[in-house]
């Protein structure tokens, strides 16, 4: 009789004992460290850093298009209309070459002498730079070959500004990126900076190129971008080609370093808390206790902050407020 009734419930103690058990694990390794945490009992070993040597730098991050150092547009000086064309695309030519010859007037019957148009510099032959109606057209739908035969040319005599161009002349031995910066950033920057390049095109795995700045503009002016109305200060940052081939154009990313401190003692950011115009962090002493200390800083990036006075080497800090305090 006995041996029946055990046969019978063995299973249900079993699974019982064995509930039980899962409970307790959970409660002793999950839901008891969970509620000592949100109770202050426990610092957990994630919430803890150590102070440690590194560096810490300031960061200037923007973006710039890859364009020739020379780029001259090239214009007639009176207006007329354009009778022949010398050069194609691609050509390099040294700065006197004919390049075109216009007719003075605007129609044929008029008779005035044709005048040749000369190249202003040695460079290369591209095309214009589309108006701003050709960018509002499909890629496909746009002209951006010389002008044909028989263009009627504004010349520069009656329309500088607005003076129509015939070609460009550009130089693409040494290239430039034209960046805009705040009048807070143009004042951080000097002539030689060394700047840090990330070719889009030229994929992830290609080494960054360093270049160099080259101009800083001393007045604000409207950004190069033709669809903002932003407004900046103009710094040239120069590409080396360094062999590699580089189309005008092309996107980058670029990086300056502003500020630099080496060899510094740092924590991360999140361990840095900051009230009533001063900076504490929260100094481990062991056994679940933490100090609120003062400290002094000096670069703070997103990631890092330089600790100059109140913490030593291998100090520990929390990068969670401990409970019960509040901020």
């Amino acid at each position: 009789m006995i041996k029946k009734m055990l046969k019978r419930i063995w299973k249900p103690i079993l699974f019982l004992l064995l509930a039980a058990a899962v409970v307790a694990g959970g409660w002793m390794w999950g839901v008891k460290p969970l509620i000592a945490k949100l109770k202050g009992d426990v610092i957990m070993p994630e919430d803890i850093v150590s102070v440690k040597k590194g560096s810490v730098e300031i960061f200037l991050k923007s973006q710039g298009t890859v364009m020739a150092k020379q780029d001259i547009k090239v214009t007639s000086k009176p207006s007329g209309i354009l009778q022949a064309v010398y050069v194609k695309e691609g050509d390099t030519v040294k700065k006197g070459t004919k390049l075109a010859l216009i007719k003075p007037g605007r129609n044929e019957f008029e008779d005035y002498k044709p005048v040749p148009i000369y190249a202003p510099a040695d460079g290369t032959v591209v095309k214009c730079h589309a108006d701003s109606k050709e960018y509002e057209k499909d890629l496909s739908e746009r002209n951006l070959s010389l002008p044909r035969l028989g263009t009627f040319l504004e010349g520069s005599y009656d329309n500088t500004e607005n003076a129509t161009c015939l070609l460009r002349l550009v130089n693409t031995d040494t290239l430039v990126i034209p960046l805009y910066v705040s009048e807070t950033q143009v004042l951080q920057l000097k002539k030689g900076m060394p700047v840090q390049i990330e070719v889009i095109s030229l994929g992830d795995k290609a080494e960054p190129l360093t270049g160099k700045i080259t101009y800083i503009s001393t007045q604000i002016e409207k950004s190069g971008d033709r669809w903002s109305d932003s407004k900046g200060f103009l710094v040239l940052v120069e590409l080396p080609r360094d062999g590699k081939n580089i189309l005008l154009g092309v996107n980058t990313n670029i990086t300056i370093v502003l500020q630099k401190s080496e060899n510094v003692l740092t924590i991360p950011a999140n361990a840095l808390f900051e009230k009533d115009g001063k900076n504490y962090v929260f100094k481990y002493r062991g056994k679940n206790k933490a100090d609120k200390t003062e400290v002094s800083t000096g670069l703070v990036n997103d990631t890092t902050v330089e600790i100059t006075d109140g913490l030593k080497e291998d100090d520990q800090v929390l990068i969670a407020l401990p409970y019960g305090e509040s901020w």
